[in-house]
């Protein structure tokens, strides 16, 4: 039960995080909102995190009702929730780039193919169709050990330590990158 469940909850708010970013900045410059946004005095920080932590809000709620529904309420919340956070955000800012340099939907929707492929990667090792060790630095890594270790099988403090860490300079690293690349896009 425990591995449907992983892979339902890593792939809610991973979707929910890519695509309906992609859609949602596509839609705005096909409208030219996103020029008139320009001369608004909201800045692009601004404009990139309310997308990125409403996306991100709605990810945790839908996996939130998937494991409140198979499990009940014995999981840890604190790691559920920043694993689900960490995994919604990762994707929510791989769309970032992504938006970056297309803007057709069809576009964005085949190079989001091999951005997610790439950011499942720890799948594979958690479902033992692989034992790669260099997958753990893949950016939803720590995420991901977060969630499994919420409801499945506790992490060491050490690795807990490395998930969290991870996790935090992923997203900040990310983040920095989106932002830089984004930024690029919409003053061309």
């Amino acid at each position: 039960m425990e591995k449907v469940l992983t892979l339902l909850v890593y792939n809610d708010p991973s979707l929910i995080g890519l695509l309906f970013f992609g859609l949602a900045v596509i839609l705005e410059k096909n409208q030219q909102v996103l020029p008139a946004f320009l001369v608004t005095p909201m800045s692009v920080h601004h404009y990139l995190l309310s997308r990125t932590i409403a996306l991100t809000i709605i990810g945790w709620l839908c996996a939130l009702g998937m494991v409140i529904a198979a499990l009940g309420f014995s999981f840890n919340w604190l790691h559920f929730s920043l694993g689900v956070i960490g995994i919604c955000f990762t994707f929510s800012l791989a769309g970032v780039f992504l938006i970056s340099y297309t803007s057709e939907f069809l576009n964005y929707m085949l190079l989001s193919i091999p951005v997610m492929m790439v950011l499942s990667l720890p799948l594979l090792n958690y479902y033992n169709l692989t034992d790669v060790a260099w997958f753990q630095i893949v950016p939803t890594q720590g995420a991901t050990d977060l969630l499994i270790s919420s409801y499945e099988r506790p992490l060491t403090t050490g690795d807990l330590l490395w998930a969290y860490t991870s996790s935090i300079l992923w997203i900040g690293v990310l983040y920095w990158g989106a932002y830089q690349v984004f930024y690029k896009s919409v003053r061309s």
